[in-house]
C-alpha cells in the first residue's frame, strides 16, 4: 500500500498536469476515430494472418514491399482490432509525450512540460488518417515514440549522469524498433553520432556516453537493412511507374530540390498552426533580446511570408496574380526547367526563409553547444521531409510525412522556452504571451475534432 501511495503522489505532482490533460484529450480523439472500411488496414494488414504465417507474410514483404518487418509485425496484428488498436495508440501519444519532456533535465521538466503538451496539441492529428488511422499510426507514430525513448540515455549523458547497463538493452530495444522507420532511423543515426562524438572529443569516460553509442549502431545497422532490402527497391519501381515515371531522369541536386521546395511550400503555405508559432516564438524571443531593427525585420520576414500565402492568398491571387500562380505551381529547379529564372524567385524565398530563422537562433541562443543542437533539430527536421524528394510517392503520402518534422519543431521550440524561461517572465506582456498560447493549443484541439469527429 505503502508503494501505490508513493506511485499515485508522484504521478499527481504538478509538473504532470499537462500530461494529464494531454492523455484526456487523445481519449476524445480516439473515441471519435473511425477507421475508413478502404483503409490499408482494413483491406489487406488485417487479413493476411488468415492467409499467412507471420513468417511466410515477413519474408514475401521483404522480398516484394519493404523492410519494415518489426513495424508490419506488429501491424498484422492490432489491424484485426479495432479497439485494442485504440487503446494501444492512446497508451503511445501519451508515451510520447512523456518521452519528450523526460529528455529535459529533471529540474526543468516541469516547465518543458507545458510547452511540449501545447506543441503536441498543435499537431493536425487528422494528417495520421491519410491511409487510415491504424496503418498510418503505427508506421509513424509508434517508431517516433520508441526513437525518442531511447535517446533518454543519450539525454542523460549531457546532465553527466550514467545510465545503468540494463537501461542500454532498452534503449536499444526501442532505438531498433524505431529505427525500423526510415525517417527515424536518420534522425537517430545522426543524433547519436554527434553526440559520441561530442563526448569521444572531450574525452569523457565511455560509459556515460554508451547509450549514444548503442542507438548510433542500432540506427546505422537498420539504414543498413532499409539500403539492402529487396523489396524497397521493388517498391520503388513499381511507385515509379504508378506515381511518377520521369523520376529516373531527376539527378541528386533534382531529388534534394524536389524535396526542399514541397517542404517549404507546404509550411508556408498549408495554414498549419505548429509552423506558425514556431515562427512567432523565435521571432519574439528575438524581440526580447535586441533592438536592432535590421534583426528583428530578419525574424519577422518568416512570419509576414507564412500569414501573407496562407490568410491573403486570394489577395495576392487578385493583386499579384503571377507572383501567385508560380508559388502555387510549386516548381522545383530540375535538369528540363533550369534556364527559367521564374522558377528560381520559391527556392530563393525559401532559402530566405531558413536564413532568416538560422540568424534568429544565432540571436536567441546563448551557447555554442544550445546554438549546435538547435541548428541540428532544425537541419534534422527539414531533412525528414526533404528526404521524400528521394522517393516517386512524395506527393501521393503528403501530409503524413510531415509528422516527425512538426514534433521535431515542438521538441526545438518546448527547448527555446525553456531556456528563455527566465528571461520571458520578466519581460512586459508575458502573461498576455502565455493566455495566447493557451488559446492557440485550444483552437488546434477544437480544429482536430472538428476534422475527427466531423462535428
Amino acid at each position: 500500500m505503502e508503494w501505490i501511495r508513493g506511485c499515485i503522489k508522484q504521478v499527481t505532482k504538478k509538473e504532470y498536469l499537462p500530461l494529464w490533460i494531454f492523455a484526456a484529450v487523445q481519449v476524445v480523439y480516439h473515441w471519435l476515430m473511425r477507421e475508413p472500411e478502404g483503409s490499408d488496414a482494413m483491406w489487406f494488414f488485417r487479413n493476411q494472418l488468415d492467409a499467412y504465417s507471420l513468417k511466410e507474410y515477413l519474408t514475401s514483404r521483404y522480398d516484394t514491399w519493404s523492410s519494415r518487418l518489426l513495424i508490419e509485425a506488429v501491424l498484422v496484428y492490432v489491424s484485426r482490432d479495432i479497439v485494442l488498436w485504440k487503446v494501444v495508440d492512446w497508451v503511445v501519444w501519451v508515451f510520447l509525450a512523456w518521452a519528450v519532456i523526460g529528455l529535459f533535465p529533471d529540474e526543468k521538466r516541469a516547465s518543458a512540460s507545458w510547452p511540449t503538451v501545447g506543441f503536441l496539441l498543435l499537431y493536425p492529428m487528422w494528417d495520421l488518417r491519410t491511409a487510415g488511422w491504424i496503418a498510418t499510426g503505427v508506421n509513424y507514430t509508434w517508431p517516433l515514440a520508441c526513437g525518442i525513448f531511447s535517446l533518454h540515455g543519450t539525454a542523460r549523458a549531457f546532465e553527466r549522469k550514467q545510465t545503468h547497463p540494463a537501461m542500454w538493452l532498452l534503449y536499444a530495444l526501442a532505438a531498433v524498433y524505431g529505427a525500423n522507420m526510415e525517417q527515424m532511423a536518420a534522425v537517430l543515426l545522426a543524433v547519436n553520432v554527434c553526440a559520441a562524438v561530442y563526448f569521444w572529443i572531450g574525452k569523457e569516460r565511455f560509459r556515460l556516453y554508451a547509450s549514444a553509442v548503442i542507438g548510433a549502431i542500432a540506427a546505422a545497422l537498420e539504414i543498413g537493412f532499409i539500403l539492402s532490402c529487396p523489396g524497397n527497391a521493388a517498391r520503388k519501381s513499381q511507385e515509379i511507374i504508378n506515381w511518377m515515371p520521369n523520376f529516373g531522369s531527376y539527378h541528386l541536386l533534382d531529388k534534394i530540390s524536389m524535396g526542399f521546395v514541397d517542404t517549404m511550400h507546404h509550411l508556408l503555405a498549408s495554414g498549419n498552426l505548429l509552423y506558425l508559432c514556431y515562427v512567432l516564438l523565435l521571432a519574439w524571443l528575438v524581440f526580447v533580446k535586441t533592438k536592432d531593427v535590421r534583426l528583428r525585420a530578419a525574424a519577422l520576414a518568416p512570419v509576414v511570408l507564412n500569414i501573407g500565402l496562407t490568410f491573403y492568398a486570394d489577395m495576392l491571387k487578385e493583386h499579384f496574380s503571377s507572383f501567385a500562380k508560380l508559388m502555387e505551381k510549386n516548381a522545383f529547379i530540375c535538369g528540363s526547367n533550369y534556364q527559367l529564372a521564374a522558377n528560381y524567385i520559391p527556392m530563393i524565398l525559401y532559402l530566405l526563409v531558413i536564413g532568416c530563422m538560422l540568424l534568429s537562433l544565432v540571436i536567441v541562443c546563448e551557447s555554442y553547444l544550445e546554438l549546435c543542437s538547435q541548428t541540428l533539430l532544425l537541419a534534422l527536421a527539414l531533412a525528414t521531409r526533404v528526404v521524400m524528394g528521394f522517393t516517386p510517392t512524395i506527393y501521393v503520402s503528403q501530409e503524413r510525412t510531415f509528422f516527425y518534422l512538426y514534433v521535431l519543431l515542438g521538441i526545438s521550440a518546448s527547448y527555446l522556452v525553456v531556456q528563455n524561461g527566465k528571461r520571458l517572465r520578466s519581460v512586459k506582456g508575458y502573461e498576455t504571451f502565455r493566455l495566447a498560447g493557451a488559446l492557440l493549443a485550444a483552437a488546434g484541439i477544437v480544429m482536430n475534432l472538428v476534422e475527427i469527429g466531423g462535428i
